[in-house]
C-alpha cells in the first residue's frame, strides 16, 4: 500500500509539472495591443496645427512666407472585416472640422489592424507599420515595409514612460521614433507616442529644406511643420 501511495504521488508531481511547463504564455497581441487599441464604437479627437514654409520670402531671404493652419481631427472605429490577408481588421472613419463649434464633415475612410508581429495602418491605401512587437529599445523595423516609400527604420524610444499631454496623463506610453536626420540642407523629423489603452497622443512630422549660415543661423527656404495633440476620446 505504502509503495502504491508513492507511485501515486510521484505521477501527481509530475502531472502537475508538466501542467506547469506547458501553461500558456500571453500572446505578443495580448500584451502591447493596449498601445494600439481596436475595438468598435472607440473614437478619439486630435488638435492640429500645421505650418507652411512657402518660398515666396523677402529679398533678404527671411522666413516671412508662413501659412498657419489650425483645424481639429476625429477617427471613430467603425465595423471589422477579413481584409486581403484573410486577418482580422476594422474601419477607420475620419473627420475634420475648423473649431468645436461646427460640425464634423467626413474626410476618408482607414483601416487598421494588429497582429502577433506588428500593429498596421493604411492610409490612403498606404500600408505603415506603426508598432513592431516585442516592443523594446534593440527593436528597429521598416514602417514602409508594405508600401513604395524608400525604407524607414522606426525605433522605440521612452518605452513604457509615463508621459503628460495638456491636461491628460498617462502611465505608460510609448515614444516611434520614425526619422531623425538633420543636415545641411534639410531637416526630417517625425515620431509618434502611443498610451497605453488609447492609442496615439501625439504626432509629429516635419520636413523642412534649410541653409546654414555662416553665422549660425540655420534659414528655413520651405517645407511643413505637422503636430497632432490628443484632445478628448472614449474608449
Amino acid at each position: 500500500m505504502l509503495r502504491k501511495l508513492i507511485v501515486c504521488i510521484g505521477i501527481l508531481g509530475m502531472f502537475l509539472f508538466s501542467c506547469k511547463d506547458d501553461q500558456v504564455e500571453p500572446s505578443i497581441e495580448n500584451t502591447y495591443a493596449g498601445y494600439f487599441p481596436l475595438e468598435t464604437g472607440f473614437w478619439i479627437e486630435y488638435n492640429a496645427d500645421s505650418v507652411v514654409h512657402l518660398d515666396e520670402d523677402d529679398p533678404f531671404n527671411l522666413d516671412t512666407a508662413i501659412r498657419a493652419y489650425t483645424f481639429q481631427l476625429r477617427e471613430e472605429i467603425d465595423s471589422g472585416f477579413f481584409d486581403a490577408e484573410g486577418e482580422w481588421a476594422y474601419r477607420i472613419s475620419r473627420y475634420r472640422r475648423l473649431s468645436d463649434t461646427l460640425p464634423w464633415d467626413f474626410m476618408n475612410l482607414w483601416t487598421a489592424k494588429i497582429t502577433n508581429t506588428s500593429a498596421q495602418r493604411v492610409e490612403d491605401n498606404i500600408r505603415f507599420v506603426k508598432l513592431s512587437f516585442p516592443i523594446n529599445e534593440r527593436k528597429t523595423w521598416n514602417g514602409n515595409a508594405f508600401n513604395y516609400y524608400i525604407e524607414e527604420d522606426y525605433s522605440y524610444a521612452d518605452i513604457h514612460q509615463p508621459f503628460s499631454l495638456g491636461g491628460f496623463s498617462f502611465d505608460s506610453t510609448v515614444n516611434v521614433i520614425q526619422n531623425d536626420f538633420t543636415s545641411n540642407v534639410n531637416r526630417i523629423l517625425k515620431n509618434e507616442i502611443y498610451a497605453n489603452h488609447v492609442g496615439m497622443v501625439y504626432k509629429r512630422q516635419d520636413s523642412l529644406n534649410t541653409v546654414h549660415l555662416p553665422n549660425g543661423t540655420v534659414l528655413i527656404l520651405n517645407g511643413m511643420e505637422y503636430q497632432l495633440h490628443l484632445s478628448n476620446y472614449k474608449h
